[in-house]
């Protein structure tokens, strides 16, 4: 009973100071604000952009090595600073990338901990290995049932090598990456509050979280993996 109460109390508390930070800040979260910071931001990276590709790969890069929980809304925002094909260049080789280096340090100086802390996703992903080779790591590329970090760190304490590691997830995000650009780059056209309702974008955004669950409903019905 008491936790029941402290709970609501945190609740009740914490809507309040978000309805007063919401009105004392409002400016900063308008349409037109959003999209002064944008435009700004979208000026900087025109003047050099070759500098801030690098530097976007450099921070994708470091984003997934380090399996930090933003990469969805930093590809969306590196989709709309960029253009279209340079976007999913700097994404790929940088999700692919950051990937490998989570692999590479989970197999020589986490395997004996992650064997026992993760034991029974180990023994899923094993088995998935088992009976469906390597198409099992693009399956779970392409529809998320582990974050990706598990996912890297798991598939660093198997037997399968690097290379195809690299290739296979290169290849399972590629198209989750392009529909994170697209929305992006829906995005960029906002001008007005009128503007976010679009048919593009909200089709957009749609499809991102309609996507896995629309593959792995094919994957099962043709059996393409084994569950």
């Amino acid at each position: 009973m008491v936790k029941l109460k402290l709970f609501i109390f945190i609740i009740i508390f914490s809507s309040v100071f978000l309805v007063a930070a919401l009105s004392v800040y409002y400016d900063f979260f308008s349409v037109n604000y959003l999209n002064e910071v944008f435009t700004s931001t979208k000026d900087l990276v025109d003047q050099s952009y070759y500098l801030y590709s690098v530097f976007f790969f450099l921070v994708y890069f470091f984003v997934a090595a380090f399996s930090l929980p933003f990469a969805g809304v930093l590809s969306i925002f590196i989709g709309a600073l960029f253009n279209f094909f340079d976007a999913v260049f700097i994404i790929s080789l940088g999700a692919s990338l950051g990937a490998l280096v989570s692999f590479l340090f989970a197999r020589f100086t986490l395997k004996s901990f992650m064997e026992v802390r993760y034991k029974e996703q180990f023994e899923t992903i094993n088995k998935g290995l088992e009976v469906n080779g390597i198409f099992y790591l693009f399956f779970l590329r392409v529809v998320p049932i582990f974050p990706f970090f598990i996912i890297n760190i798991l598939f660093g304490i198997t037997e399968i090598p690097a290379k195809k590691f690299y290739l296979v997830s290169l290849i399972g995000m590629f198209p989750g990456i392009l529909l994170y650009v697209n929305a992006g780059d829906q995005i960029s056209k906002i001008t007005s509050i009128n503007d976010i309702y679009s048919f593009n974008i909200l089709f957009s955004i749609f499809v991102i979280g309609i996507f896995p669950l629309i593959v792995k409903k094919v994957i099962y019905y043709f059996k393409l993996i084994k569950k």
